[in-house]
């Protein structure tokens, strides 16, 4: 699944660039990794990363990064749409109607991802803003924790990467 891979089965003068894309592309939100090596021109590469704009972020990666690049780029939707699906099951169980749940959930991750890649801030410095001493957040922190959120996220990717 990378350059060296697909050069051994092609035409000698081939061109090649592995891209890896991901689901939310389709709403010009997503993430697209480019390996860093290829064998285009160089206004070629340019020409395309910048067509490939218009579906998210385009970011090169060296191509022993690629596949970890991958997992979490590429597989992390699917995990971010549990987190979704779990926060929702949680305010239907206390009367919001599903529809509804989806949209709020879905706004306030859409709405904390962009704060932080505007701010730059670090996500704990943004969590520790939330958290007000004695407050409902931070018991709601203590409970992710002590059931293993941070482990359980690190365990999805290494199942990805140990396939």
């Amino acid at each position: 699944w990378d350059y060296a891979k697909y050069q051994q089965h092609l035409m000698p003068g081939s061109r090649v660039q592995f891209i890896m894309p991901n689901t939310p592309a389709q709403t010009g939100e997503g993430v697209l990794l480019f390996e860093a090596t290829h064998s285009l021109e160089a206004d070629e590469r340019a020409e395309i990363m910048e067509l490939f704009t218009c579906l998210g972020l385009v970011r090169e990666l060296p191509s022993h990064l690629m596949g970890i690049g991958g997992a979490v780029t590429g597989c992390g939707p699917a995990f971010v749409d549990l987190f979704i699906e779990a926060f929702a099951d949680a305010a239907v169980k206390y009367g919001i109607q599903r529809p509804m749940a989806y949209e709020l959930v879905s706004q306030m991750i859409l709405g904390s991802a962009k704060l932080q890649l505007t701010t730059g801030k670090h996500p704990g410095q943004l969590k520790d803003e939330v958290c007000s001493p004695g407050g409902s957040t931070i018991r709601g922190v203590e409970a992710l924790e002590k059931n293993g959120l941070r482990s359980v996220c690190m365990s999805a990717i290494e199942a990805v990467m140990n396939r």
